[in-house]
């Protein structure tokens, strides 16, 4: 879930339509782009693409020192390699010995694609806690010194030709954390996270590649490519309100998995979080939102330990339902060779009974962060 600046429906119309525009009449935007993290593949290397013509092209450390790719020709198929590390900068030399600086500063790294619904959403973006957006503040775990975040920024202004966005995780709890786990477990490696996510998404939905959840997954897979690895983060939650059955949630999986791995070199995992635990609203002296203040922790709250926050339980055909969901998703891990992406049985959900709370996205970060480390170095 994220919040939205509340544009008027005209003005975002034109802004989307402009965006279209420039996609299909502008030249790509300089490469690398800013802040841009390759994925780094097995060899220890990426492939860094290069403006065709008689060139010559260098790597080397931003921060100055020894080229980490002396001056030559470009590869045959249009790149140029550069090894796991960062930040760099691409130098290229004319015939006439004239250099200039291609693109910006850029890193070799791992980068991770994500996708779900609204808890895997909420990692990218702030100021909604009641959705598990939360702001970081200085007592939280910084981002490592050489990191990066893929946004979608469809009909966003400065947003790319391809409808994304390389920045980093600035005041974002949730990436900020995941970003230093990985890194802590990666030998300080540089790390990035591709956010493919969105809102309250069926599995259905985001196998659709012509719905805005869809397309979403596909831009940033495409913007993203070749990454390092894909997880499917804690998906399932309104599949399980709604009902969906198993055998259609399974081959709506498919689908998505088999999005995640287009483009990306042969044997990226691809990892699955099942859902985790839902429980009902809580509430205070009746009230879901002095419960969202007092007890944001949800059953693990102090105000839930001592009974003075109450939740009614899910309903028997959503608890049903919810533990259907999680069979399908331990099927559709033995299908599709998934990879685990961690164990959140042990989670307690946030106030809202769905959303996680502060000490929940820590937990899950922790978790998905082993998996993923694990899946990387088998």
């Amino acid at each position: 879930m994220r919040r939205r600046l509340a544009w008027p429906a005209p003005l975002r119309l034109g802004m989307m339509l402009l965006a279209l525009l420039l996609g299909l009449t502008t030249p790509a935007a300089a490469q690398p782009a800013w802040s841009r993290i390759y994925g780094v593949q097995p060899d220890g290397t990426a492939a860094i693409p290069v403006p065709p013509g008689p060139l010559h092209y260098q790597v080397e450390p931003l921060e100055g020192g020894p080229p980490l790719r002396p001056f030559a020709p470009a590869e045959p198929n249009g790149t140029v390699r550069a090894p796991l590390g960062g930040w760099y900068r691409l130098l290229q030399r004319d015939r006439a010995g004239a250099i200039s600086q291609v693109g910006h500063r850029f890193a070799v790294g791992y980068l991770i694609v994500i996708t779900g619904q609204s808890q895997a959403d909420a990692l990218f973006f702030n100021g909604a806690p009641d959705a598990g957006a939360f702001r970081a503040t200085a007592e939280d775990p910084v981002a490592p010194p050489v990191h990066a975040v893929l946004y979608d920024c469809i009909g966003r202004p400065g947003c790319g030709p391809d409808g994304t966005h390389w920045g980093q995780a600035e005041e974002n709890y949730g990436a900020r954390i995941l970003l230093a786990e990985l890194s802590w477990r990666l030998n300080r490696a540089p790390v990035a996270l591709a956010g493919a996510a969105w809102g309250g998404a069926t599995v259905a939905q985001l196998a659709d590649a012509r719905g805005p959840a869809g397309r979403r997954l596909r831009r940033v897979v495409h913007a993203a490519a070749p990454a390092s690895a894909a997880l499917v983060l804690a998906h399932g939650t309104t599949d399980a309100f709604l009902g969906t059955p198993p055998a259609e949630y399974i081959a709506g999986l498919g689908v998505v998995v088999a999005a995640l791995r287009a483009g990306s070199a042969p044997g990226m995992p691809v990892l699955q979080t099942p859902l985790g635990p839902l429980d009902g609203r809580y509430r205070i002296l009746g009230s879901a939102q002095l419960a969202a203040w007092l007890a944001p922790e949800g059953r693990d709250a102090l105000l839930a330990r001592l009974g003075l926050s109450r939740t009614a339980p899910l309903g028997r055909d959503a608890a049903i339902d919810a533990s259907a969901i999680r069979d399908a998703q331990a099927d559709a891990a033995r299908q599709f060779r998934l990879a685990s992406g961690g164990d959140l049985s042990r989670l307690a959900p946030g106030a809202d009974g769905v959303h996680w709370s502060r000490d929940g996205v820590r937990y899950t970060a922790h978790e998905v962060a082993e998996a993923i480390v694990s899946a990387l170095r088998p």
